[in-house]
């Protein structure tokens, strides 16, 4: 399955992200519309850890004009309204 979303900060920018049947974000692409670099980024979503009520992709891994990209987050945590305490994804 997958959506379409347009918009972004560059008129023309254009996001497409493909769900799971478990519906979590399995990748996305991205197409810039202006003339800065990357034009296209191509990624997976995935090392989804549960934080609290919140379910969170942390690592993130593909291209950027076909050059090797990662994004991932590490020792990720929440603090809910109303808390004094954090929430260790886990």
């Amino acid at each position: 399955m997958g959506w379409r979303l347009w918009g972004g900060y560059t008129p023309g920018d254009t996001w497409e992200l493909y769900v799971g049947a478990d519906e979590r974000v399995e990748a996305f692409l991205y197409r810039r519309g202006g003339p800065k670099k990357p034009r296209v980024v191509i990624g997976t979503w995935a090392g989804y850890k549960q934080a609290g009520p919140l379910l969170i992709a942390t690592d993130r891994c593909g291209t950027a004009d076909g050059a090797p990209l990662r994004i991932f987050f590490s020792e990720v945590s929440v603090k809910l309204v109303g808390s004094d305490t954090w929430v260790h994804a886990q």
